[in-house]
């Protein structure tokens, strides 16, 4: 007996094997109109040919070879297999896989509500993203004008970015000096006293300055208060780095890392008659 798997629908017969059929757990395809069934359902048996005596004998098989079990079955000879399918019955099979594809889903319909859900959503997106931009061009206008201002801070504690400070610089007219910290700097010595007798109204100013911060710092200014005997306050002025400093010594240098300068000042006091006095730091204006 010979195992057939009957198509459902194009009538053709397939020869099959239980091996065949669990190796695909039941599941075929027809080779000639393509459709997929089940093939333990579609099972039946046919009685085996007779061989007529003058056919030649089959040619033996070689040993330890076994045919792949395949998906798609190919059908019977003419003589074992049924009648050839009806136009009809290909028909209904091209119609059936046409049902299987997937075309996906079916386009929805948007209704007014939606479209104008939609058109709001777009003019927020467009606004946003104008948002964005300006936000991003403000951001990068504080950052300029915060390197403007602090320019002389940023060049002190990264120099790396001194070259790129003073090119900019060279486009607004101004200058990267030294940062100004009077606090940093300290008084170590200070003294006002007459050095002739005969001129009792000329008097000098000496006072040490060192810089106990760890990188350089610009010369400050110097306030000077003249007092009286009861702590009075007599006159008072200002000395910029100018006016104190020696001649030759450049003002942009200003005091090196941990490092003293001495300031003499010759001042003629007149008829005041000083008896002591008061000094301070203060930060100089950029030249």
């Amino acid at each position: 007996m010979t195992m057939v798997a009957k198509c459902p629908s194009c009538g053709t017969l397939f020869r099959v094997t239980p091996q065949q059929l669990q190796a695909h757990h039941g599941q075929v395809r027809c080779g000639l109109c393509m459709t997929v069934f089940d093939g333990f359902k579609a099972l039946a048996t046919l009685p085996d040919p007779v061989p007529l005596e003058s056919a030649p004998a089959a040619a033996p098989q070689a040993t330890g070879a076994q045919e792949a079990p395949a998906f798609q079955l190919e059908p019977l000879e003419p003589a074992a297999s049924a009648a050839a399918p009806e136009p009809a019955a290909l028909a209904r099979a091209a119609e059936t896989r046409d049902e299987e594809k997937d075309f996906g889903p079916a386009p929805e319909q948007l209704s007014l509500d939606d479209q104008l859900f939609l058109e709001q959503a777009r003019a927020r997106s467009s606004s946003a993203r104008v948002w964005a931009v300006g936000s991003a061009l403000l951001v990068f206008a504080l950052a300029g004008q915060a390197a403007y201002f602090y320019r002389s801070d940023l060049a002190t504690q990264y120099p790396g970015l001194r070259p790129y400070l003073a090119q900019l610089c060279d486009l607004l007219q101004c200058t990267v000096s030294l940062p100004q910290r009077p606090r940093l700097i300290a008084i170590e010595a200070s003294d006002l006293q007459v050095n002739d007798p005969a001129q009792p109204s000329v008097i000098q100013l000496t006072a040490t300055l060192r810089n106990h911060a760890g990188y350089d710092l610009a010369y400050p200014a110097l306030d000077l208060v003249l007092t009286s005997s009861k702590e009075h306050t007599l006159a008072r002025r200002i000395f910029l780095p100018a006016e104190y400093l020696e001649r030759g010594r450049d003002v942009k240098a200003g005091i090196p890392a941990n490092a003293e300068i001495t300031v003499r000042l010759d001042l003629d006091t007149g008829d005041l008659n000083p008896a002591g006095f008061r000094l301070d730091l203060l930060p100089a204006p950029d030249s």
